[in-house]
């Protein structure tokens, strides 16, 4: 079967959540100079293909980035973005060969829960990875938290308030969201919800009901208890569900 072709599901005005990898998990960012080369083309890529970017990280081997196409063209701006940096950082480093895996992967954001929840699980990647310690993610350099808490010194091309206003959340609100999904904070419910989503992913449907089984047995109604709720959405998302599913 050939590769789908990506234009047949993007549209207009539609939000993502967009991850870029290093081929065979290659470092693609090796110094400073590299993230901050992947930056001032992500600004040009936002401006030129009329992006809204809610939040982004950089990391050694890979980015995430959350925004929103005005047009339906997100291959066309990631191929902007993928294949300028790419060109670059070859001739920097004196290589040859793609840089990035599969392009990019691409994953559709359906409502403001899944989209808060995506928001912190990429701004807490340097937490997991252990980059910087988990009650002040904000430090970490080549992220975009730390724009939500010093929101004077954000670059205008990151999208802060309307991503607060989709999400119908205020800064303060957000930022207690984000600390309280800290890795080290909720190290046992983040222990336990692994423990219940380490199986099988083959059958997904049948595992979605399962796990919320499990949710709802060992910690409550997750219908009634929000944190529970979102923390939910947010391993699933760490551990690369189906956005239909989790929707669902």
């Amino acid at each position: 079967m050939g590769r789908r072709n990506r234009t047949e599901i993007e549209n207009k005005n539609t939000i993502y959540h967009v991850i870029g990898k290093g081929v065979e998990g290659i470092n693609i960012f090796t110094d400073d100079a590299d993230r901050s080369k992947l930056l001032q083309l992500l600004q040009k890529m936002v401006n030129s293909h009329k992006i809204h970017l809610f939040s982004y990280v950089l990391m050694d081997t890979h980015f995430h980035l959350l925004l929103k196409t005005e047009d339906a063209n997100l291959s066309q701006a990631m191929q902007f973005l993928n294949s300028s940096y790419a060109h670059w950082f070859n001739y920097k480093h004196i290589r040859k060969g793609h840089l990035f895996q599969d392009r990019y992967k691409s994953y559709l954001i359906l409502n403001f829960q899944y989209l808060l929840s995506v928001s912190s699980y990429i701004n807490l990647n340097p937490v997991e990875a252990g980059m910087v310690d988990a009650s002040e993610p904000e430090k970490y350099k080549w992220g975009s938290f730390r724009y939500f808490i010093s929101q004077e010194n954000a670059p205008y091309w990151l999208k802060i308030t309307e991503f607060l206003q989709l999400c119908e959340i205020s800064t303060n609100e957000f930022i207690n969201f984000i600390k309280k999904n800290s890795f080290e904070k909720n190290k046992k419910i983040d222990t336990l919800l692994n423990q219940i989503t380490n199986i099988n992913q083959n059958a997904l449907p049948k595992n979605i009901d399962y796990i919320l089984a499990k949710a709802n047995k060992y910690f409550g109604d997750i219908n009634t208890n929000k944190n529970l709720r979102n923390l939910l959405i947010f391993i699933l998302v760490k551990k690369e569900y189906k956005i239909t599913e989790i929707a669902r």
